[in-house]
């Protein structure tokens, strides 16, 4: 069983867990090789015949996405996918934060930092753009992102902590435990949820969100900005560097995306980081410790 040093114990518990099942052995394999193929024939099309939205894109794939969370999804897969959901803009949230600014929370529904994430059920994310309107935060963070005022203050980032993301609804996940045929571990849900995507969105609506981590190269620059007096942390830290395909780029190729990415570095990434700042102090150069 494998267990990483630099992950949480959840995600390890997850991961660990999903080897096991049929899904990850036979069905991983044969959607990789598929979303291969798929991509390879898609895009070309999609260039020549679907370059924008024609408005009903964002709707097919949440309509597709919510059915594999209703009947498809194991339970403890919906559940790493709604807590991201949650997560993510919450720390975007805490990066934004300033001292003289109050929360503006926001009454839209999935969609903007500041907006509502509650997921009481599989009608409210058909119903408000979830997934593609999740990849959009990561554009709206690099937009609003500002280097000089977040050093500036940075000392007041590490007198507070994120919101608790338990504070939020995930009555979704009741829906998932009654009707799901608890077929689908993380990983192969992932991977469909990609190839959905791919194949339901026009060219615009597919590169924007399979483009969408340059949010990832922003928060891994602020953990080692606040921790930069605990090698500890930066050491973890470190086993997050962008890889080179669809990371570190302004504009990669998303011939050469990896769904495995999205996974064991986007979600996973998040996961280590809200860890980190609700549970790991803020070492000083006197109590620094490796």
């Amino acid at each position: 069983m494998h267990r990483y040093p630099y992950i949480t114990p959840y995600v390890n518990e997850v991961f660990s867990e999903e080897k096991d099942h049929w899904d990850f052995r036979i069905l991983r394999p044969a959607l990789l090789v598929s979303y291969f193929l798929i991509r390879i024939v898609s895009f070309p099309i999609k260039f020549v015949l679907r370059r924008k939205p024609l408005g009903f894109e964002g709707r097919l794939i949440d309509w597709c996405m919510t059915f594999g969370l209703k009947y498809l999804a194991r339970t403890d897969a919906a559940e790493l996918f709604i807590r991201h959901t949650q997560i993510e803009p919450i720390l975007y949230r805490y990066l934004l934060s300033r001292p003289d600014q109050s929360p503006v929370a926001s009454s839209e529904k999935l969609n903007g930092i500041d907006g509502d994430f509650n997921l009481d059920s599989l009608t409210v994310a058909k119903r408000n753009n979830l997934t593609i309107g999740h990849d959009l935060l990561s554009y709206e963070l690099v937009d609003r992102f500002d280097k000089h005022e977040f050093l500036k203050n940075i000392e007041y980032l590490r007198s507070i902590k994120p919101e608790d993301h338990e504070n939020y609804s995930k009555a979704l996940l009741d829906e998932t435990r009654r009707h799901s045929f608890q077929l689908l571990g993380p990983t192969s849900l992932v991977m469909l949820v990609v190839m959905v995507i791919t194949l339901c969105g026009d060219l615009k609506t597919t590169v924007t969100a399979l483009n969408s981590f340059g949010s990832d190269s922003i928060l891994l620059w602020c953990m080692k900005r606040l921790y930069i007096e605990n090698p500890g942390v930066l050491t973890d830290l470190d086993f997050f560097m962008q890889e080179v395909s669809n990371r570190g780029h302004y504009n990669s190729s998303v011939f050469f995306s990896n769904p495995s990415q999205y996974l064991y570095y986007h979600v996973v990434f998040d996961e280590v980081v809200y860890d980190l700042l609700m549970h790991e102090p803020f070492a000083s150069k006197e109590n620094c410790v490796v």
